[in-house]
């Protein structure tokens, strides 16, 4: 058995407290030693037992670099010393229709963290290493850790849709997914409007791709873009009006949730049909196919979040600087 030090939160809503776990190296398993690990919005809510599914203690981070340290005796292609990045997804059966197709983001069976095992806030993790993922030596960072779930959701949404060069885009919500959403969309050649209720992020936006900015709370603003969309991705977790932002889509545009607004979504089904062919889309994280295609494509573009950094010691001000929304985009913790 192996000893694993890591930091927990012990009850709901609960700072993160120092905590020893044991496990052990099963044959497919590979012990990883965390550099840099990302505190997510959905870490918090995990904290929170918002989705009503967490068991305490609870080991937040999924999103995470490290070294690979120990390997079982049936893994391949994975080197001790190699760095390797870890996501969300931590497992699945490999047995069912999803898995066998290459979709093992749909497996039923599927494990995730911390949902089905302790995440990166720890010195070490222990993960079947078909979701560990050999990482190019300019994302051996910690600005490359958010790649691992909000870079990966966002390119999953894009490729899904068919997005191609020379599209008319829209990007709402700019945080840790939206402004990796619009560098990956920029590299891509694509326009991109960015939509946001925080006007002092606009310059910044600029420079990394979108060649516009727009309140994303403004029907009258948001009244100018009728029709002018391929594509719209939402990766905000707020209630705004979609009837405007369906208005916006051209008329077989496509309308792409990955932020998961609290409340139900409505809109008036005619904007999807009347003189038109709208897609509303959803997706779900990414496969490892396409986990493995991000990480070459961010590679070759120099994609990397804006991540405010902060050491271990220090992770219940970064949490706290999370909750009054005081990070714009990314949060990484050096272990």
């Amino acid at each position: 058995m192996i000893t694993i030090n890591a930091w927990a939160a012990k009850e709901k809503g609960g700072l993160l407290e120092k905590f020893t776990y044991q496990n052990e190296i099963r044959p497919l398993e590979t012990l990883v030693k965390v550099k840099y690990c990302s505190l997510t919005r959905g870490d918090i809510r995990f904290i929170d037992n918002f989705w009503g599914d967490i068991v305490y203690p609870v080991v937040p981070g999924l999103e995470i670099i490290g070294v690979v340290e120990e390997i079982g005796n049936e893994v391949k292609n994975l080197k001790i010393g190699e760095y390797v990045g870890i996501g969300y997804q931590i497992g699945s059966c490999f047995k069912c229709e999803y898995c066998l197709s290459g979709k093992e983001q749909f497996c039923a069976s599927q494990k995730v963290i911390p949902v089905n095992g302790y995440g990166g806030l720890a010195e070490k993790i222990i993960v079947d290493y078909r979701f560990c993922f050999p990482l190019p030596k300019n994302l051996q960072t910690p600005e490359a850790a958010p790649l691992m779930c909000s870079g990966l959701t966002p390119f999953s949404a894009i490729r899904k849709a068919g997005v191609k060069r020379g599209m008319k885009t829209g990007v709402i919500g700019i945080g840790s997914l939206g402004h990796l959403a619009i560098q990956v969309l920029n590299k891509m050649g694509c326009d991109i409007t960015a939509f946001s209720h925080s006007k002092n992020k606009e310059a910044i936006l600029n420079k990394l791709g979108a060649n516009e900015f727009s309140s994303s709370t403004d029907d009258k603003e948001l009244s100018r873009f009728d029709r002018k969309f391929d594509f719209i991705i939402s990766t905000s977790s707020a209630s705004l009006n979609w009837n405007q932002y369906l208005k916006a889509l051209k008329p077989n545009g496509t309308l792409c949730f990955v932020g998961l607004p609290p409340e139900n979504v409505s809109f008036k089904a005619e904007l999807l049909a009347d003189y038109a062919q709208k897609t509303i889309l959803g997706n779900y994280i990414g496969s490892r196919k396409d986990m493995n295609e991000l990480l070459k494509f961010a590679a070759e573009n120099e994609i990397k979040a804006i991540a405010n950094i902060f050491p271990i010691k220090e992770v219940n001000e970064a949490v706290g600087k999370m909750r009054n929304s005081e990070i714009p985009f990314s949060t990484v913790v050096v272990v």
